[in-house]
């Protein structure tokens, strides 16, 4: 049950994936790509990798304005997951998969205690089953309420119940491939122009074919503009020994990693990132990257040139996001990482992003890097003398 509920959280970890701190505005696409891989040495003991893809734009995933309405109306619901993952939430095994209607705990309790809960999760959820099968072209069935809290879930009891802070209403039938059900959603629910642009997209259903791969679609609760989310993963068993080398695109199955054409035309540097979160066993470090650190993200300059921007530090737990700048694509070597042992005599709890080797190569690759920074520049301006125009 652990692993199903460690996987499901993780379904839930890239929603608003790319919003980061900025001091100018820049300009941003609906749509955004994220391929992430989790090294997981410490609890799981697995490798996660994934690709998804968000946006609050449902002419990009289409999910019916009505449908949507509805569940804005339910100030209850905090999401919608359709997702092929087994064991769901406990009692489903796992050669069936799930829809889930999530609320908030304390909502749909009011004043009542643990049979109110049940009662108006069921009823809420009946009410919107019929167009969640229709949207995602299956035939699920109700088959229980969950109540997630510290013993997984238990109705007995009132320590467990109070500790709760979510409550499931799942709806169950026979698993289907990951394969089928990506190809279902791309074909119904995705923008043409959008499933056939390429780049991570095509990464995505490839690793759809793979008979243990994980397919997602989250509808996040928004009074305003609810977000939409598609995401496909695979988990890696004992994958996790040896992390001295991360090399994200391995887990990915590619030697080189392009953007979606979507962007093509546009100049949207948040839009697509390469995500590595690293939980080693021990205290760790990132001692060398093959591509430029960006020590910070003020501006539109500091986005123009590719790197790595370290949003995590923590020697227990490193994450690093991986932004294109105005190249297109990145291969599997230039996004290699070495990590090394914690220094001990550093007293501070964190290591310095600012410290990290970069590895440049020889003459010919610094004189390529340097074109690289200038071409980013007059991208830059040009960007900026575009608005400064519209406005004047």
């Amino acid at each position: 049950m652990f692993k199903s509920v460690f996987l499901l959280l993780l379904i839930f970890s890239s929603v608003a994936f790319t919003p980061l701190v900025f001091g100018q505005e820049l300009k941003k696409a609906t749509w955004l790509e994220n391929a992430s891989v989790i090294y997981d040495q410490k609890y799981s003991k697995t490798v996660i990798a994934s690709v998804a893809f968000e946006t609050i734009n449902n002419n990009e995933i289409a999910i019916p304005d009505s449908l949507l309405q509805k569940i804005v109306s339910k100030q209850e619901i905090r999401n919608v997951v359709f997702s092929n993952m087994g064991e769901c939430v406990m009692g489903v095994p796992a050669d069936m998969q799930c829809i889930m209607i999530n609320f908030d705990l304390q909502r749909l309790k009011g004043e009542g205690g643990i049979t109110t809960v049940q009662n108006n999760a069921k009823m809420i959820g009946d009410q919107l089953i019929s167009e969640l099968n229709q949207l995602f072209g299956v035939d699920t069935k109700f088959h229980s309420i969950f109540i997630h809290g510290d013993s997984e879930g238990t109705m007995s009891g009132t320590s467990e119940f109070t500790s709760a802070r979510m409550v499931s209403a799942a709806y169950t039938m026979p698993k289907q491939e990951t394969s089928v059900v990506f190809d279902n959603l791309s074909e119904n629910l995705i923008a043409p122009q959008i499933a056939s642009a390429g780049g991570f997209f095509d990464v995505a259903r490839e690793m759809a074919s793979n008979p243990e791969s994980i397919a997602s679609l989250v509808i996040v609760q928004d009074a305003k503009t609810p977000l939409l989310l598609l995401k496909v993963s695979h988990e890696y068993s004992g994958q996790s020994d040896d992390i001295s080398m991360i090399n994200p695109l391995d887990f990915l199955g590619v030697n080189e990693l392009e953007r979606s054409k979507h962007f093509e035309n546009i100049f949207v540097p948040l839009n697509s990132v390469v995500q590595v979160v690293i939980f080693p066993e021990s205290p760790s470090q990132i001692n060398s990257v093959k591509t430029n650190v960006l020590t910070e993200l003020a501006s539109v300059e500091d986005v123009s040139n590719a790197g790595w921007f370290f949003t995590s530090t923590s020697p227990n737990a490193i994450d690093a996001r991986f932004l294109f700048g105005t190249t297109n694509t990145i291969s599997a070597d230039e996004l290699t990482m070495k990590l090394g042992p914690w220094d001990m005599q550093n007293t501070s709890d964190s290591f310095s992003a600012g410290d990290i080797n970069v590895e440049t190569g020889d003459s010919e690759g610094q004189y390529a890097i340097l074109v690289g920074i200038i071409v980013a520049a007059i991208a830059a301006a040009a960007f900026y003398m575009k608005g400064y125009k519209k406005k004047h």
